[in-house]
């Protein structure tokens, strides 16, 4: 069965949304406590109220796929342009299956894709608020941060398609960035028209200190 017209699923979600100022998403970025005589220290990435800010809510109630990707970049501070070190990505696909009943929570990470079910919507909105430790450490010693960048867009049926052979091991998917550039300019000119946006969120850590170990 094919999901309702992208256009008229979003004019609906539009006339939905209240006027008054709604809960909206947010990005947190922790430091783990220390567990290494050096200092290091690992990030906490945390995702709060996606499910309570009604843009989001409405479109995976519609079946309307929701995908979350991160960005965490490391940077060592320095006394006049900060020095970045390096980056790692990885990203996580929200769906709801009527015809099973259930949700769908496949995380895209390097080691490979890891997928959860979920029967109640309890249970997902638990599941996305948990805190991830990302396993990413600095190099060397001296005064760091984490500063992560978090994209959330609704996904069309093609971007579905493609992360579908993806998952299947297709080697031959072609890569977004391949895709028609006008294609995507106007999914995402309905998306923020219908009050559904793509959105960008960042958020820094606290900065930590490595030394040599004692």
């Amino acid at each position: 069965m094919r999901r309702t017209p992208i256009l008229l699923l979003l004019l609906g979600l539009a006339m939905a949304a209240p006027a008054a100022a709604q809960t909206r998403v947010s990005l947190v970025v922790r430091l783990a406590p220390p567990r290494d005589p050096t200092g290091a220290r690992r990030a906490w990435v945390t995702v709060k109220d996606l499910l309570a800010d009604s843009r989001w809510s409405q479109a995976l109630e519609q079946s309307f796929p929701i995908r979350l990707s991160f960005r965490l970049e490391i940077w060592r501070s320095r006394a006049g342009l900060d020095e970045f070190q390096r980056a790692t990505e990885w990203s996580t696909v929200v769906q709801r299956q009527p015809l099973e009943d259930q949700y769908r929570v496949t995380q895209i990470l390097l080691s490979g894709p890891v997928e959860h079910r979920y029967s109640t919507r309890d249970e997902l909105i638990k599941a996305l608020g948990i805190t991830s430790e990302v396993d990413a450490l600095p190099t060397g010693t001296g005064t760091f941060y984490y500063n992560v960048t978090l994209q959330i867009t609704a996904l069309s049926d093609e971007d579905m398609e493609e992360l579908e052979r993806f998952l299947a091991g297709d080697t031959n998917a072609p890569p977004a960035s391949e895709r028609s550039s006008i294609g995507r300019s106007v999914r995402r000119f309905l998306l923020r028209v219908a009050g559904l946006p793509w959105t960008e969120l960042e958020a820094r850590s606290e900065m930590f200190r490595i030394g040599n170990p004692r």
